[in-house]
């Protein structure tokens, strides 16, 4: 008994080539809307919230007011870390690979 493989033709009709036009155009798309075209600009206007702020804005901080503050006064600077010392004419350990002693 004879054992027939066959291959399968391709059929590369009119199916594939739109199919490779419509991924082509898409691509051009892409490319143009990234690279070329100049976004839109909008303007925003800004919220009601913003009226609250403007008198902030209006006036000088009064900076003997915000020094005698009490709140102001608790606060303390955040612990600093030792700054570590260097060896040798290149500012590192002689082997960075080693571990340190």
């Amino acid at each position: 008994m004879a054992i027939v493989i066959e291959e399968e033709k391709k059929h590369s009709g009119l199916g594939a080539v739109i199919g490779w036009l419509i991924i082509v155009a898409i691509l051009a798309a892409a490319i143009y809307y990234v690279f070329f075209a100049a976004p839109e600009l909008s303007i925003i206007p800004p919220s009601g919230t913003l009226s609250i702020i403007e008198p902030i804005t209006q006036s000088p901080p009064d900076i003997n007011a915000i020094l005698n503050n009490p709140v102001f006064k608790t606060l303390v600077p955040p612990p600093t870390q030792p700054v570590a010392t260097t060896t040798g004419s290149s500012g590192g350990r002689p082997n960075p690979f080693t571990l340190p002693q």
